[in-house]
C-alpha cells in the first residue's frame, strides 16, 4: 500500500510544482527594494538634526536586508543601492552624532564663553531692534 500512496504524493507534489509559476529572474526581490526604502529614509532623516538614532538604525536595518536579500545569488540593482544608501545613513549618522557632541562640549567649556557672547553682541548689532 505504500507503494500507491508515495506515487500519489508524488503526482500530487509534481501537480503543484506546474501550478505554482516559477519566479523569473526580472522579478523584484521585496527585500531589496524595503532596504533601498531604509537607506533613503534614513539619509533624508540625517536632515532633521535630532533625528540621527533613527538614521543609524534604519542604515543598520539597509545594510541587512540587502545582505539578506542576495539569497545565494549576485546583489540586484536595488540590493546595491540600499547597501550603498545604507552605508552613508549610518556613518554619516555617527559623524552628525559626534559632531553635535563637540559642538555641545565646546559650548560648555567656560574658556569659550568669551568667544560666544561676541558672536552674540555682533549678531544684535545686525538684527534690527522695532
Amino acid at each position: 500500500m505504500e507503494y500507491y500512496d508515495s506515487d500519489s504524493n508524488k503526482e500530487n507534489e509534481a501537480q503543484n510544482e506546474k501550478q505554482q509559476p516559477a519566479s523569473s529572474p526580472n522579478d523584484p526581490n521585496r527585500m531589496a527594494i524595503v532596504s533601498m526604502v531604509c537607506g533613503i529614509v534614513g539619509i533624508l532623516l540625517l536632515c532633521c538634526c535630532v533625528a540621527f538614532p533613527l538614521s543609524i538604525i534604519l542604515g543598520v536595518a539597509a545594510i541587512t536586508l540587502a545582505i539578506l536579500s542576495r539569497k545565494g545569488e549576485p546583489f540586484s540593482g536595488y540590493a546595491i543601492a540600499g547597501l550603498i544608501l545604507g552605508i552613508f545613513a549610518l556613518l554619516l549618522g555617527i559623524a552628525e552624532f559626534v559632531y553635535l557632541m563637540a559642538v555641545n562640549m565646546l559650548l560648555r567649556d567656560p574658556q569659550w564663553a568669551p568667544f560666544f557672547d561676541e558672536v552674540m553682541e555682533q549678531y544684535q548689532e545686525l538684527m534690527p531692534v522695532e
